[in-house]
């Protein structure tokens, strides 16, 4: 009878424990998405292979990306948000691609200390602006930990502390993030800082943004360090015209060369909407500046450092291409021939800014920057092309269908001009 009273008496302790423990959240949201992609690749290397021995360049994988967030309202100020990501190749099973990592993780104080004041703490995104600058810790040379190539992967997120000033219409923000730790008790890490101040004008869309972003490479004696000042103006200039200027500029210590940095990079978009036509075509413009190196003489290297951003110009160009020392002309147009079927397509001129030997590449093993392409003494890079079909199934089911190419231009030696091509099929479920 007394063990029968003790083990009732413990049950209702550890309900009542978690009762009081349940008390304290207010609102639970689970959410998240399944990503199931069909990848078709040839020549993304650009190589000719030695005389009397073609490479096989083709390939062909599908990829699973499965994500689940979990949003917990604590307080009326206080909120957790943790997403759990796995992106792993078929049949690719090893402990990377078959882990369950962290994709977000960060709790959020509103009106902290005082109420325009907000903090957010751990795992997140920081994306400002078009992401030109700040958008993703993966870019298209950086390796993530499976074996799915950087440009598919869904991984951006940063270790940082953000700190969000709302006076509106006037939002400044200001971070620290942690990009590379190194050794614990050694000087020898990656981190990113800035501050970024956007004001909406409350007409026309019309917005301007000013930001100081910076990074600082400590991981050899020397630091490398990049700080990067820019202005964003956006706005509509007539009715479904959306346009907008960024302008950025680069300093810093380049400890490869020994060198200071002076680098700048101009970004200019146009896009229209036929509101009132059927199936309400759209066209847009762009065009993409990034500064080059040509003289290793000098006391400067006025290359742009692709620092962290998140823009696909073009597909392929993105997969292979260093995001510096290009001019890049884009022309793009949609439409909507059906309510859940739209059609979209996106033409890239590239050229280089500065003729170079070598150009690096992208797209080596695991993703890293790990082969060079020979270059003739031309500007011309190429031509990239990418047209899309998206099919709204229901409400929470999509499936796409992207082609992609890039023909090589001038600039590129014959023992690496062949065409890139590549076709990816997706369906992605959102729950």
């Amino acid at each position: 009878m007394i063990k029968r009273l003790s083990v009732l008496l413990c049950l209702a302790l550890v309900a009542g424990l978690a009762g009081s423990a349940c008390a304290e959240v207010q609102n639970v949201k689970v959410g998240g998405d399944i990503t199931v992609l069909g990848v078709g690749r040839s020549n993304f290397d650009l190589s000719n292979g030695a005389t009397g021995n073609r490479e096989n360049d083709q390939s062909s994988f599908f990829v699973t990306q499965t994500r689940v967030r979990l949003d917990s309202d604590l307080t009326d100020n206080v909120t957790a948000t943790l997403r759990l990501i796995n992106e792993r190749i078929w049949s690719a099973e090893n402990n990377a691609s078959s882990d369950i990592d962290l994709d977000l993780a960060y709790v959020t104080l509103k009106e902290f200390l005082y109420s325009p004041l907000s903090l957010k703490v751990g795992r997140q995104e920081l994306r400002f602006g078009n992401a030109l600058i700040i958008g993703s810790a993966n870019t298209y040379d950086s390796s993530v930990l499976n074996t799915v190539p950087g440009d598919l992967s869904a991984r951006k997120s940063f270790d940082a502390l953000r700190a969000t000033l709302d006076y509106d219409p006037l939002v400044v923000d200001t971070f620290y993030a942690k990009i590379d730790e190194g050794d614990i008790n050694v000087n020898d890490d990656v981190d990113l800082y800035g501050v970024n101040a956007a004001y909406d004008f409350g007409t026309k869309g019309a917005k301007a943004e000013v930001y100081v972003f910076s990074k600082n490479d400590s991981s050899l004696d020397k630091n490398d360090k990049v700080n990067t000042f820019g202005t964003l103006l956006s706005a509509e200039l007539v009715e479904n015209l959306n346009t907008s200027l960024e302008v950025a500029f680069q300093n810093g210590n380049d400890r490869s060369q020994g060198k200071h940095r002076k680098a700048w990079a101009l970004q200019a978009m146009a896009d229209y909407t036929f509101a009132d036509v059927s199936m309400k075509p759209n066209l847009g413009l762009g065009y993409t500046y990034l500064s080059g190196d040509s003289d290793s003489s000098d006391s400067k290297n006025k290359a742009w450092d692709s620092m962290y951003y998140d823009q696909a110009l073009n597909n392929i160009a993105y997969a292979i291409l260093p995001f510096s020392n290009m001019k890049v002309l884009n022309v793009k147009g949609g439409l909507k021939p059906m309510e859940d079927l739209s059609l979209s397509a996106v033409y890239g001129y590239y050229m280089l800014d500065k003729k170079v030997a070598t150009l690096s590449s992208g797209y080596g093993p695991s993703g890293t920057s790990s082969k060079y392409y020979d270059m003739n003494d031309k500007r011309s890079l190429g031509n990239a092309l990418d047209i899309t079909a998206t099919y709204d199934y229901t409400e929470d089911v999509q499936f796409g269908l992207t082609a992609g190419m890039f023909a090589c231009g001038k600039a590129f030696a014959s023992s690496n001009d062949r065409t890139a091509t590549q076709i990816i099929g997706s369906m992605k479920v959102s729950f």
